[in-house]
């Protein structure tokens, strides 16, 4: 009805109602009165209409001391079409609940509200029980109220009611509870009527926000004198109007599988959990279905979950725990290990049950999850080991675990696992970061592209440093090859002048063929940059333009920024493209130049011309002229080379700025993930309310950099001593990894050492401070290669979580100190407050002490509005006082037999056949629903 969506589980699901609601023949109706059939009917497809146009799941036409337009309304509800013009289906349905205003001689006003699908044909039969004269049913208008003296007290009114065996526990008895009134019950002197009434719950006319302080105290069972009797509250709108107004005004939520009188006093009964005020809160992530095709233990199965409380129960050996299992296989969850014990290991003991009840059969299981309202399916097969993935309506395409994992990322527990998280590293942290984990995963993203930025551009500093010594060692080349040639030339002797002049002219032409090569190559590289500046801007005016969806709120501000930035795009376009235009003219249309560079090149070619007759009258000197032939050549190619390189290290920029710079966000990207576990580190302390400390020990998980340190310095001759040393004193350290980016660069200070350089201490002193001598230094600066020294850099130093129990206030030991049901109660009592992913646990009780269990199970309460919560279970008190919304209930396939299981029943509490299960097969199962019911005062 309304906005609540379809679904397809058998379990309870919130119902928003209005539970006091009357027609055109009550007293103080307000409109026409329709007194035909047809009239009615009309009335009531109307009312039925309007319920739907107010998001109204279910009513209850509640007339004074009359049922007659009851099965009108059901019927008009039953025929209700949807836009596509069929019936609507049973679940979408208006849920009318057929009721009586009853005026009693308590005295006080009740609702009497009966079973939604009571037949029509005992509606009279129920005035008959009341012993309340039937009025006309033809009759527009109801007469004046006769008040019911004969029932003076509502433990009277259920005695009469449960005399006819037909009607006993299909009505629910509300009464009027009102803040003053003289209908109330309410009132001075009424203490011994709200003391011993059955009723679980009762009406208010009009909002729960106009109770006093005094009866929100009764209520809430805190007052002695009236019982310390706490009871549910519905808001009611009292409507009585042709137009309506009043309908739904105060409305109820209330949480049913089926919609019986016996669902609505289960649900006052958990009213903490079963009624709301407000549109209620539910989780937004949720496992919906798991389908088996084939199990050669449980056979084919298909299980529809709630997306609030789901309790798997039955004997031992009927499948609880195997239905869970398959779950988790099929949301490719990783199950931690519980010990060191392989047999207890809890992943080989899964990958037996996957090989021999599904791969065995050729089983596939299929997880139905919705994450926002978006619908997701992970198909996985036993045999292949194939795992599809469709969200929404696309088509499925093959993922790896990790996409499934990255998902939806669950937080599951074997049996008896919860209480030995604590020796495991990687659990304790699984408590800290799954809250938070995409948040995390939107740091470790940006992490994972920094670190191939600092990558792509440390290969580019690399790079820099072999042009640097390169052009270092053409440029002294150079300079010698220079000086080379003129001392040649000054040895040459017995020439005329004129030929001096120009062997002496030699230099000054080579400069200048050498600066007008490396000038024409600069022109080039310049014009080939400006062509890509233009391509690059191209891009970005097309990235303009290809902006899209925009909410109509942003339009015309966005409008008007991307116009200014397209004209600022426009107008450098236009800069640029006039410059590429210039250079291409210049290059093409400049006959000036063109002469210019033809009289140049001739010029040039007249002195070597020139130079080789020299050379070639120069016979006394052949030798001399051969070898400076051979040293201007290498000059020429020097020079040559050193130009290169120059033009190729003007490209690269400055790459070890860059570097320092991306290395520095990205130990701040480091030191933000930090932060957030430090924050969600005191969030679990507080939600554990005091038993659980939990903070990070920044830093810590050093193993993996000690590792590859290793690797990196294999073969150097350093002993294993000293690289313990050097580890063990970075562990002691306050900021381990502050005190690691500085070894590093000490480090990186050694590689980049020429091989004659002299190398000092003073230059690394955290690694000497650390133990790691001058001698070893020395050492590893052949061994490590730049390679090794990135993978290293990139190599993060996990931070690790550190757990303490409280003993005592302000007392606290190590977590791993304390017992496994202490252990357990703290970290489930943090699981319960957490929000977020579903939570699956297969039977908690065991890990549990028995005192704490009621505890957890009014965190169950509010536990599930934040998160799905999937509990196989033994224990009653777990399964009825926390209100599960779906009880799976599993049978064996013979009785006795424990090789094989079944699903026998699926539903919530309010169905009596459940409800008879969990008291056969649960432990203390009958003992729950009498805790239940003494809670109320029974």
């Amino acid at each position: 009805m309304g906005s609540r969506s379809m679904r397809d589980d058998s379990g309870a699901h919130f119902y928003r109602c209005d539970f006091q609601v009357h027609t055109p023949r009550d007293a103080q109706w307000k409109g026409r009165r329709p007194q035909t059939p047809e009239d009615r009917k009309s009335y009531a497809n109307k009312f039925v209409a309007k319920c739907r146009e107010l998001e109204l799941h279910a009513v209850a036409i509640t007339d004074h001391h009359d049922l007659t337009f009851a099965p009108v309304i059901r019927a008009a509800a039953r025929n209700e079409v949807g836009s596509d013009g069929r019936l609507l289906p049973p679940d979408r349905q208006l849920v009318v609940f057929p009721g009586v205003e009853l005026t009693l001689g308590v005295p006080c006003q009740a609702l009497l509200i009966l079973d939604a699908d009571l037949p029509d044909d005992r509606l009279p039969q129920v005035l008959e029980a009341l012993a309340c004269e039937q009025s006309d049913e033809q009759a527009e208008k109801l007469p004046d109220v006769k008040p019911l003296e004969h029932i003076s007290s509502l433990k009277a009114l259920y005695e009469l009611l449960d005399q006819r065996t037909w009607l006993k526990g299909r009505y629910i008895v509300l009464p009027n509870v009102t803040d003053g009134g003289h209908q109330t019950l309410m009132r001075t002197g009424m203490q011994p009527k709200y003391k011993e009434m059955p009723c679980v719950g009762g009406y208010l006319d009009g909002s729960v926000a106009d109770i006093g302080k005094g009866n929100a105290r009764k209520f809430a069972g805190e007052d002695p004198a009236w019982g310390s009797k706490p009871i549910a509250l519905f808001q009611t709108s009292d409507s009585r109007s042709e137009t309506f107004e009043d309908l739904g005004k105060y409305s109820t939520w209330v949480k049913w599988a089926e919609p019986t009188a016996e669902a609505l006093r289960q649900a006052c009964l958990g009213h903490q959990s079963r009624i709301s005020q407000q549109a209620p809160a539910l989780p937004g992530v949720f496992i919906s279905r798991l389908n088996i095709s084939n199990s050669k233990f449980l056979g084919p199965l298909d299980v529809a979950f709630n997306s609030q409380y789901n309790s798997v129960i039955g004997g031992r050996g009927t499948g609880k725990s195997t239905i869970l299992d398959y779950l988790r296989w099929g949301l490719c969850d990783q199950v931690a290990q519980a010990g060191d014990d392989e047999l207890a290991d809890p992943t080989v003991r899964r990958e037996k049950l996957i090989e021999n009840t599904l791969k065995l059969v050729g089983g596939q299981v299929e997880v139905y999850f919705t994450i926002n309202d978006i619908p997701h399916v992970v198909r996985r097969d036993s045999r292949s080991g194939e795992i599809l993935l469709k969200v929404g309506d696309d088509e499925f395409s093959k993922v790896r675990e990790s996409h499934v994992r990255s998902l939806l990322p669950i937080h599951a527990y074997s049996q008896k696992q919860l209480s030995s998280v604590a020796l495991r590293v990687d659990e304790l942290t699984r408590f800290v970061t799954s809250p938070i984990k995409r948040d995390l995963d939107t740091v470790d993203q940006k992490i994972v592209e920094f670190t191939g930025r600092l990558r792509e551009n440390y290969a580019k500093v690399q790079r820099a440093q072999h042009l640097d010594v390169a052009i270092r060692q053409q440029q002294l080349a150079e300079r010698s090859l220079a000086e080379q040639a003129t001392n040649l030339r000054n040895s040459l002797t017995d020439l005329s002048e004129s030929d001096r002049e120009v062997l002496n002219a030699k230099p000054g032409y080579d400069r200048v063929r050498q600066s007008l090569r490396n000038q024409e190559r600069d022109l080039r590289q310049v014009a080939s940059s400006a062509v890509a500046l233009l391509d690059e801007l191209g891009r970005v005016s097309r990235d303009l333009d290809g902006m899209a969806d925009v909410p109509e709120r942003l339009r015309d501000l966005v409008t008007a920024v991307l116009t200014r930035r397209q004209a600022a795009v426009d107008d450098l376009r236009q800069a640029v493209a006039v410059v590429v235009a210039a250079f291409e003219q210049a290059r093409v249309a400049d006959s000036a130049e063109q002469l210019a560079t033809v009289a140049v090149d001739k010029a040039l070619s007249d002195f070597d011309v020139l130079y080789e007759e020299v050379k070639q009258r120069s016979t006394s000197h052949q030798a001399r002229l051969k070898e400076l032939a051979q040293v201007e050549e290498q000059r020429t190619s020097a020079a040559d080379l050193l130009q290169r390189h120059e033009l190729d290290r003007r490209a690269l920029g400055d790459p070890r700025t860059l570097h320092t710079d991306l290395r520095s966000e990205f130990v701040a990207l480091f030191r933000e993930r930090s932060g957030l576990l430090s924050e969600e580190c005191g969030r679990l302390t507080e939600l554990s309310r005091g038993l659980l400390r939990a903070s990070i020990s920044r830093g810590r998980g050093i193993d993996a950099i000690e590792q590859k340190f290793r690797a990196a310095i294999q073969g150097s001759g350093v002993r294993g001593g000293r690289v313990e040393q050097l580890f063990s004193g970075l562990r002691d350290e306050s900021d381990p990894v502050a005190t690691w980016e500085e070894v590093l660069n000490e480090i990186e200070s050694i590689l980049l050492l020429e091989e004659d350089a002299e190398h000092t201490s003073e230059a690394t002193p955290n690694l000497t401070r650390l133990g790691f001598p001058l001698a070893d230094q020395q050492r590893i600066r052949n061994r490590i290669t730049p390679d090794a020294w990135l993978d290293l850099a990139l190599t993060p130093i996990n931070d690790e979580p550190v757990f303490e129990y409280q003993t005592k206030e302000k007392e606290f030991i190590a977590f791993s100190a304390a017992s496994a049901g202490q252990q357990a109660t703290a970290l489930l009592r943090v699981l319960l407050s957490q929000t977020g992913v579903p939570l699956i646990i297969d039977q908690p009780e065991e890990d549990l002490d028995s005192q704490v269990i009621q505890d957890v199970v009014s965190q169950i309460w509010k536990a599930k509005e934040g998160r799905q919560i999937i509990f196989a279970s033994h224990n009653a008190n777990l399964v009825v006082n926390g209100d599960a919304e779906l009880v799976v209930a599993c049978d064996y396939r013979k009785a006795g037999d424990q090789s094989g299981g079944k699903i026998s029943l699926q539903g919530a509490i309010d169905i009596p056949g459940l409800r008879s299960e969990i008291t056969k097969v649960m432990e203390g199962g009958e003992k729950a629903f009498r805790l239940r019911k003494e809670r109320y005062g029974f």
